[in-house]
């Protein structure tokens, strides 16, 4: 018994100094990422995580749903429905002509749950910037140290708010959710997100090669605030998110409880009111008859961006 006492004790003593050690050396993080995952049978973020982090309300306006008089009068065949559930899809829908002709749901999912938009985020944090743009409170082609002064020295004054957009800042921030003290990890679970991008800086001539990374858009939400003085959920709420006529308030993943969004990522959405992004887009950045945001800015987010990778490869799949 006194065996199984002092083992045990020799465990928890083991487990308090990992604890301690976690934190001494700025990875406390580790401890939030376990529990929103491992502790709970999953390896990696999920589209339902919703519930273990702190969040900000992106509120909607007047909501204008999707008409829905041809909703499922199609059905699908048995072996489409095969393919959709071995892909574990949560939400599948099909919007013809501004109409909602299907919609199925599975994995335990429904019509008012939402889910982690994962990296379309960072497709939303760039229509943020481009409304900024149409307001003329950004620059695209601006040095980025015109908002972030840190970027005042070296090639780093060379750096533009496109670079960071078409994922061109030569930053290396790290990509991999793979390594536990690596910057994406740290920015998805930890509790200071601009505090670990700060001493980030320009590797190389800023332009040169493409990498995609989500420090890039972290970087353009702390532009879009310095320019705005709105956080993120603020300011795409206001400026598309109500616009484009939402039936439901989503949500952005913060750092911690008032903090910061993870601008990169977990945007929690419906699936109907994700569709209406891409509304917007293919309408050009218009939504009955009402512009949200310019065509040129339309324009310019889906315009390759047309320079090599790291592998040399021309890069024509990316834009902002």
């Amino acid at each position: 018994m006194k065996r199984l006492l002092r083992a045990f004790l020799f465990f928890v003593a083991v487990i308090a100094l990992l604890i301690i050690g976690l934190f001494a050396t700025g990875n406390g993080h580790v401890l939030s990422g376990l529990r929103s995952t491992y502790l709970i049978g999953k390896s990696r973020p999920d589209i339902d995580d919703m519930r273990f982090h702190a969040l900000r309300e992106v509120e909607a306006g007047p909501s204008r749903p999707w008409p829905e008089n041809r909703l499922n009068e199609t059905e699908l065949t048995a072996q489409d429905l095969r393919y959709i559930d071995s892909l574990q899809t949560a939400a599948f829908l099909v919007i013809y002509c501004d109409t909602l002709i299907f919609e199925r749901y599975g994995e335990g999912f429904g019509v008012n749950d939402r889910i982690n938009s994962f990296s379309m985020a960072k497709s939303f944090t760039s229509l943020a910037v481009g409304a900024a743009v149409d307001r003329g409170l950004i620059a695209l082609d601006a040095p980025v140290a015109t908002y972030l002064p840190r970027f005042s020295e070296g090639l780093n004054r060379q750096l533009t708010v496109r670079h960071l957009l078409q994922m061109r800042s030569n930053i290396d921030f790290g990509e991999s959710y793979a390594n536990p003290f690596g910057y994406q990890a740290k920015a998805y679970f930890g509790r200071s997100l601009w505090e670990i991008t700060a001493p980030y800086r320009v590797d190389g001539q800023p332009g040169t090669e493409w990498k995609y990374e989500g420090g890039n858009t972290v970087l353009l939400s702390e532009v879009l605030f310095a320019a705005t003085g709105e956080p993120l959920s603020d300011s795409f709420s206001k400026h598309v998110w109500q616009k484009i006529g939402a039936e439901q308030a989503a949500y952005w993943n913060l750092d911690r409880e008032g903090g910061n969004e993870k601008a990169f990522s977990a945007f929690y959405a419906t699936a109907r009111d994700f569709a209406r992004i891409g509304r917007l887009m293919l309408r050009n950045g218009n939504v009955d008859d009402q512009r949200v945001l310019s065509e040129a800015w339309v324009n310019e987010c889906i315009a390759p961006v047309r320079v090599a990778d790291k592998e040399g490869n021309e890069v024509t799949h990316y834009g902002f």
